[in-house]
């Protein structure tokens, strides 16, 4: 069972923002029950060593599970023939987004989770039809956006958080 904390200030503390541009997304959609085939592909020893920054999955409103994998380039090309040849179905159940952008930031009292996503969500409200994805986990936030939008998204977070000195 998951203790939710809740946490409130005006102006929530960050210990700032940070932003990678130039990345690949890969999306697979996968049908949950062959979850245990994606692990036994990508756990594989040599599949983790470099291959990718950031990996999510969630369920989606067909009951598929999304699996999002955000990689440099270079890695996204040879990370999708390793998926391939382990898991052959991949290819027809993949999209492939690039360039994109991360922007990722972290504070002290993001355990609560909900209340940082409200937070972020309202922060954006004028830009969160951009987001390609959102992973809110433990004390970090990971927004995966389309090229040229991070720049902005920084701008509309570093005015709505409160980054101490």
């Amino acid at each position: 069972m998951e203790t939710v904390a809740m946490y409130w200030e005006p102006r929530i503390k960050t210990y700032g923002f940070q932003v990678v541009k130039g990345l690949t997304l890969l999306k697979y959609v996968l049908s949950a029950d062959k979850a245990m085939q994606w692990e036994r592909a990508l756990v594989r020893p040599g599949v983790y060593e470099d291959r990718f920054s950031l990996f999510c999955a969630q369920l989606n409103k067909a009951s598929d599970l999304d699996l999002l994998l955000l990689c440099r380039p270079e890695q996204g090309s040879a990370l999708d023939r390793h998926i391939e040849a382990e898991i052959p179905a991949a290819a027809d159940r993949r999209r492939v987004i690039s360039p994109v952008e991360l922007l990722f930031f972290q504070g002290p009292h993001f355990g609560d989770r909900f209340g940082i996503a409200d937070f972020t969500y309202k922060a954006l409200k004028e830009q969160s039809d951009l987001l390609l994805a959102a992973v809110f986990a433990c004390a970090s936030v990971h927004l995966i956006l389309p090229e040229g939008a991070a720049d902005k998204t920084k701008t509309m977070l570093e005015a709505a958080f409160r980054i101490p000195s």
